[in-house]
């Protein structure tokens, strides 16, 4: 958790010290430059956090989405009070909408990718962050040059460098469950193959508390069934017919099923179904 602490530690200072030369001089800033800043920084700031928040607290989309909002809209105000209610507006929209759209890209995007998603973000973040930077010095200095700290590029570089180094030399474990059984929370469907005398396929694997439908398709000449052992799971299905039946595995473990037609299991009509995490 050191990491993400870090992360946020940096990306406040960057974002803070935006916030802080736009205050010192605003006597040299116009009101265009104003909502320039507080559109861009609201918008960037609600799209960042909701996408990253959402990356890491995928369970919690609701209460990230409104947070990512606030925390947006709020950036937005604050870098847009200096100068007109017309930037305060629009900074306040731009950071609601960016809390938004972050909080979809994060949940739409699978765990997989995750890594990729946050390395693209830390990129587009902090180069947003640094071409603001950029207009304001250049706005401060068109008149008259500022030898101040924080008006110098090199500082604001070697945080947005520091920031981008952060990302790209780590990468983040994330627990994948949550996503995994979401991949697989529709329904999955197994074809079960009856013929003389076996089961196709004879060994299947699922997750457990997936919901399955389990179809039996009698491709034989005779009659046969399904059932799982242990489970409330009974299939049957005549020559050239076929019968489904959805069903939920409990817990991790080897089920046992067969054909409960006389004889049928004896000469070989059994299929084994494993339950385990992928």
């Amino acid at each position: 958790m050191l990491q993400p602490v870090v992360l946020g530690i940096v990306f406040i200072l960057l974002l803070t010290w935006l916030i802080c030369l736009s205050y010192l001089f605003k006597e040299k800033l116009s009101n265009m430059i104003g909502m320039v800043v507080s559109m861009t920084l609201g918008m960037i700031t609600g799209l960042s956090i909701g996408t990253f928040s959402a990356v890491l607290f995928p369970d919690l989309f609701f209460e990230i989405t409104v947070l990512s909002m606030l925390i947006g809209g709020f950036v937005g105000v604050i870098a847009g009070f200096p100068y007109s209610l017309i930037a305060i507006i629009d900074g306040l929209i731009s950071g609601v909408m960016g809390g938004m759209m972050g909080t979809m890209l994060g949940v739409m995007i699978s765990s997989e990718h995750y890594n990729q998603l946050l390395n693209i973000m830390s990129l587009w973040t902090v180069g947003i962050f640094f071409l603001i930077y950029l207009l304001l010095v250049y706005e401060i200095n068109k008149e008259s040059n500022n030898n101040s700290l924080i008006s110098h590029p090199l500082p604001y570089f070697t945080l947005v460098c520091l920031f981008i180094l952060s990302f790209h030399y780590f990468t983040f474990e994330f627990n994948n469950s949550t996503n995994h059984h979401a991949d697989h929370v529709n329904n999955q469907e197994i074809i079960m193959d009856a013929n003389e005398y076996q089961f196709g396929p004879d060994q299947v694997q699922v997750l457990p508390g997936e919901e399955v439908t389990l179809t039996l398709v009698n491709n034989g000449i005779e009659q046969h069934d399904f059932e799982i052992k242990g489970l409330d799971f009974h299939l049957h299905a005549m020559p050239g017919t076929s019968e489904s039946m959805s069903v939920v595995f409990p817990k991790s473990g080897t089920y046992e099923a067969i054909c409960t037609i006389p004889g049928h299991e004896a000469a070989g009509m059994t299929a084994t179904i494993i339950v385990t995490e992928l």
